[in-house]
């Protein structure tokens, strides 16, 4: 079985659905293994606060013409990302203990450069087993550059 968490995080933009549909049915479509994809809700603030939800084919349908992102978005400052919670937990933890109650294979982030910072405090914090798959976009000057990367280890399971 093969376990991919999803999210979407930093300012809403254009395509956000679209682009986790084109990850979930590509995925689906070319896995050679059962696979289960679970969405956090409002960015990284689902993964540290374990607000997720099992994606089906149903959360995907009649998603692509409709804007923003069906698992809501939120904003979490990189610079903020080691400062702890006001209830004196550690984020980068929480994320990490999220990623491994899920027993993820991989993490699919979509969200900007500030996002993409984020991952990477994650990524070192994890060590062992972590891998993440980044889907970046981002907003300069209304002119929208983009940029996507594909982990080796995600490929791999396509």
């Amino acid at each position: 079985m093969l376990r991919i968490g999803m999210l979407t995080s930093g300012g809403d933009c254009q395509a956000l659905n679209a682009a986790m549909r084109g990850v979930f049915k590509g995925v689906m479509n070319n896995a050679k293994e059962p696979v289960e994809f679970y969405g956090f809700e409002d960015g990284y603030k689902g993964m540290i606060n374990s607000r997720f939800r099992l994606l089906t084919e149903d959360d995907f349908s009649n998603i692509l013409t409709v804007g923003g992102t069906i698992l809501g978005t939120s904003r979490t400052p990189f610079k903020e990302i080691h400062n702890p919670l006001p209830d004196g937990r550690d984020k980068v933890e929480c994320m990490k203990q999220t990623y491994y109650k899920l027993q993820l294979d991989c993490l699919v982030m979509l969200g900007g450069n500030g996002s993409e910072e984020a991952d990477v405090a994650l990524e070192g914090a994890a060590h062992r087993g972590y891998h993440e798959t980044g889907v970046i976009y981002e907003m300069k000057n209304v002119r929208q550059a983009e940029r996507i990367t594909w982990s080796e280890t995600f490929a791999r399971f396509v």
